[in-house]
């Protein structure tokens, strides 16, 4: 019986990602197909380059696709990757949501070829519905291409299981603990909040007053992609604040993962791809963490917490 696989190509940020990993693993397993995370579409570091490989470990089995052989043999689920095996979601493929069915309820959709009609992958030039992929959390079981493409913004699943597959690199834990050591993260309150592409739900103020109300006397490690947030909490705590030293370009509404990507700062695309991760994994070592629940970056800091009961969805407080 020969090979089968699942390509993941990455698409949307730090979080998303990190969850779609999952999703594809539990489809991979269930399905007997070998994977593929392929994060070399650009945004983390310069084209070609996989970033996942760079920074974390995955303790499911992965391959690579130049290791999969007889590859233009292979029947393939996009006829466009099959010939474009190097290129990354966005250069062959939009996101196609449609308005008139997006507002019918998901669950009335029961077949993947329903599911198309409310969102899909469509190719750039000259796609229509026939020649568009699914989204890979609405792919059916038993698919019968050799190759077979996931492309997820955000799977709908429960990923607290995630740490048992993903890690991240020993270099890189190391740089974290270091850092964690010198600013005594473990007995902090971890703060995150989104403000640039994704925005809170609630009044900053109400997690302020939270703080302040219950915590006097703690020190804050504040995550934040806003200059506007930091000066808000400097000013409010003072020197109970603890920074992350990152790098802070100037956001117009873009996210901290695109900025790089849509400014052409090769150099940088890598450096604040380290640091972000960096920041989600401190978050996770702090003593309490007030997540951000509408942002996957932030609830990804909650699923490797080691006590979920010092974690809290600022935006319910």
């Amino acid at each position: 019986m020969s090979e089968k696989y699942l390509i993941l190509k990455g698409c949307a940020g730090l979080g998303n990602r990190l969850v779609t990993i999952f999703a594809a693993i539990q489809y991979a397993q269930k399905n007997n197909r070998q994977l593929v995370i392929d994060w070399t579409d650009g945004q983390f570091d310069k084209k070609g380059i996989n970033a996942f490989d760079k920074c974390f470990d995955c303790n499911y089995p992965l391959t690579n696709i130049s290791k999969i052989k007889n590859w233009n043999e292979l029947t393939h689920s996009s006829e466009l990757f099959k010939q474009n095996k190097n290129e990354g979601v966005y250069d062959l493929y939009e996101a196609n949501q449609s308005a008139f069915f997006s507002k019918i309820p998901r669950r009335l959709f029961f077949f993947e070829a329903l599911k198309k009609l409310q969102h899909r992958w469509q190719p750039i030039i000259n796609g229509n519905y026939f020649n568009s992929l699914n989204y890979g959390s609405d792919l059916s079981n038993n698919k019968t291409y050799d190759v077979l493409y996931y492309v997820d913004f955000l799977p709908h699943t429960n990923y607290d299981e995630l740490p048992k597959y993903i890690n991240i690199k020993s270099f890189l834990q190391e740089k974290i603990d270091i850092l964690s050591q010198q600013k005594n993260v473990s007995n902090t309150i971890g703060v995150h909040i989104r403000n640039t592409d994704k925005k809170p739900t609630s009044d900053v103020y109400n997690l302020i007053k939270h703080l302040k109300d219950k915590h006097e006397h703690q020190t804050i490690f504040l995550s934040t992609d806003s200059v506007q947030i930091e000066k808000i909490f400097i000013d409010e705590f003072n020197k109970k604040i603890i920074l992350f030293p990152k790098t802070k370009p100037e956001l117009k509404n873009e996210g901290l993962h695109q900025w790089a990507l849509y400014n052409n700062a090769e150099d940088l695309k890598y450096v604040l791809y380290e640091e972000s991760i960096m920041e989600m994994f401190l978050l996770s070592q702090c003593q309490y963490l007030f997540y951000q629940g509408n942002s996957t970056f932030s609830k990804i800091s909650r699923v490797y917490h080691p006590n979920k009961n010092n974690c809290y969805d600022w935006l319910k407080l």
